[in-house]
């Protein structure tokens, strides 16, 4: 019988975050799966994100036993969401609270002064909206059309551009062109945007050190698709004489999509070469210069 970790969230639709959360494990997920949808051919392996209703969450908490009773809140405007936790890949591992649904609240308390959202969600924008006509937030508001040579791989052929939406506290509006000036400087996205960017955003000088070398461990940089590539010993020697900031000069090089959350491919890459001691892991930018 398989077994899963789920999160049940009572979510405050007025300031537009998290207030309280339970995780509780499934030993029985086709049952709870019936108790949300009955149809799960469109996710099977249920990992997206459900509102929940009352007499839903009554039925979870008698058959798992969770006990979650967001009613004692007494909030007027609350959804409850349940959403599968994800292995390796939740916001809750990281060790201090990340901005991600809590923007609201934290500008509102002062402890945020920017936020950014590419094609945000009517719902969210609308949360947002509320506290711009109260004289509260400052909202700006840019579209960016997709270049033509990207229509074609596009998924939604008729999303043909991205709109950016910045909140900032008011006094706080200097962040917006700041924030601008550190997309459009070009040179391909690296540590030192990323710092700054979060900076922007008031996130703390020690949550700033510890998401930029998490980034590096789990994906090897910052910007662009990461890969990976097999190398022997010689390989590794040279590029720890490079100072592992280039790949070494291999007269054939295979290269491979890297995700940091699959151990086990990683490891079968290792295992298929007997020469090979290593995958060097480096990142690609989808951006292409006038000369390729």
């Amino acid at each position: 019988m398989s077994q899963a970790s789920f999160i049940l969230s009572a979510f405050d639709l007025d300031r537009w975050c998290s207030v309280l959360e339970t995780r509780f494990t499934v030993d029985d997920i086709a049952a709870l799966q019936t108790i949300i949808d009955p149809d799960i051919d469109a996710d099977p392996e249920f990992a997206g994100c459900y509102i929940v209703e009352p007499g839903e969450m009554d039925a979870i908490n008698q058959r798992f036993d969770v006990g979650f009773d967001p009613a004692r809140l007494k909030l007027p405007e609350v959804e409850i969401w349940l959403e599968r936790q994800q292995k390796g890949r939740s916001i809750r591992d990281v060790p201090y609270l990340v901005h991600t649904n809590f923007e609201l609240p934290l500008m509102l308390e002062g402890r945020k002064k920017l936020a950014r959202f590419t094609d945000i969600l009517p719902r969210t924008e609308e949360a947002f909206d509320r506290w711009v006509e109260k004289g509260v937030l400052h909202k700006e508001v840019f579209v960016e059309p997709i270049p033509e040579a990207l229509i074609p791989y596009l998924i939604d052929p008729n999303h043909r551009a991205v709109r950016d939406v910045y909140c900032t506290l008011n006094g706080e509006e200097w962040r917006i062109p700041a924030i601008s000036l550190i997309w459009k400087a070009g040179g391909g996205w690296n540590e030192h945007f990323e710092r700054l960017e979060r900076m922007l955003f008031r996130y703390e000088d020690w949550q700033n050190d510890w998401w930029i070398a998490h980034r590096i461990e789990k994906s090897g940089g910052f910007g662009g698709i990461p890969f990976c590539c097999k190398v022997d010993s010689e390989g590794l020697k040279w590029m720890e004489l490079a100072g592992f900031k280039a790949l070494p000069p291999l007269a054939e090089i295979q290269i491979h999509i890297y995700d940091p959350d699959e151990d086990t491919v990683a490891a079968a890459l290792l295992a298929e070469d007997e020469c090979a001691v290593a995958l060097a892991r480096f990142k690609l930018s989808l951006e292409c210069s006038e000369n390729c």
